[in-house]
């Protein structure tokens, strides 16, 4: 090294150098705790997360919202870290018992819970809260909370296709009978009404593979709002936003119910 005879020591560094390689070290030593703080709020995210469901399932109910579908896991989310994913089923389950055991909510207004996905994929413990939750519901219709749990709107649609072919080749259904409106009767949320509203928050706009069938006439609403944040007042300013859009929303779910009526076609051509 120029400048340096042999035995000698480096010479001393810049005092940039130096503030920036110390800075780098407290950097590196800290980042230990800096993961275990992400991890805490994210595990704090997903806990304010399920109250603020629990809080805007009131002000919707007040507003005479009957039908209501919240994205609360996705079968993508599976591919997070094993420690995330774990506490999420844990806070699953803790939910799903709270609320079978909520008589200010589910009881008083007599909700019908339904959990819409994959239930094959969760933990025995999840899944086992989740169908008690819904055996436990199944007699009220007064309001229905549709809870989608290891879903995607993708794997809805292929396990509607899957059921109905399999109905055709065992020769309980005639390839000429299959339409969108039958293929429409073997989707996971076959009991709920079409979606007129559909809130996206946090500044996102795409739908993120959440029932993507079900929002064809939908109206979409994308609002800055981080989902733990949400105010009445917000919600209030989309219900208005969308009754104002409501004629033609209308319009165009008679459209796709017409286009639901059942059609048969052979040979190239169209029969009413």
């Amino acid at each position: 090294v120029e400048g340096r005879q042999a035995g000698e020591g480096p010479r001393d560094m810049d005092p940039l150098l130096r503030t920036a390689a110390e800075a780098l070290r407290d950097h590196n030593g800290r980042q230990p705790q800096i993961r275990e703080q992400q991890k805490l709020e994210r595990q704090q995210g997903h806990v304010r997360g399920f109250d603020k469901l629990h809080e805007t399932l009131f002000w919707l109910l007040d507003l005479g919202i009957r039908n209501v579908s919240v994205y609360a896991f996705s079968i993508d989310n599976f591919k997070r870290s094993q420690e995330e994913v774990d506490a999420l089923m844990a806070l699953a389950c803790e939910k799903f018992a709270a609320l079978l055991n909520d008589l200010d909510l589910i009881k008083k207004y007599e909700v019908k819970v339904i959990v819409t996905g994959n239930l094959d994929l969760l933990p025995e413990e999840v899944r086992q809260s989740a169908l008690k939750l819904m055996d436990a519901t199944k007699g009220y219709s007064n309001y229905i909370l549709n809870i989608c749990f290891a879903y995607t709107g993708r794997y809805d649609i292929a396990q509607a296709i899957s059921s109905t072919a399999s109905q055709v080749r065992e020769g309980r259904l005639d390839s000429l009978e299959v339409d969108v409106g039958l293929v429409k009767k073997q989707l996971l949320t076959r009991e709920m009404p079409p979606i007129d509203l559909l809130l996206r928050t946090s500044g996102e706009t795409r739908l993120s593979d959440f029932l993507l069938w079900q929002s064809a006439g939908a109206h979409l609403a994308f609002i800055e709002t981080l989902w733990p944040d949400l105010t009445f007042w917000d919600m209030v300013r989309v219900v208005l936003e969308y009754q104002s859009v409501h004629k033609s929303q209308t319009k165009i779910q008679e459209r796709l119910q017409a286009a639901e009526k059942p059609l048969r076609q052979a040979n190239g051509v169209v029969h009413g």
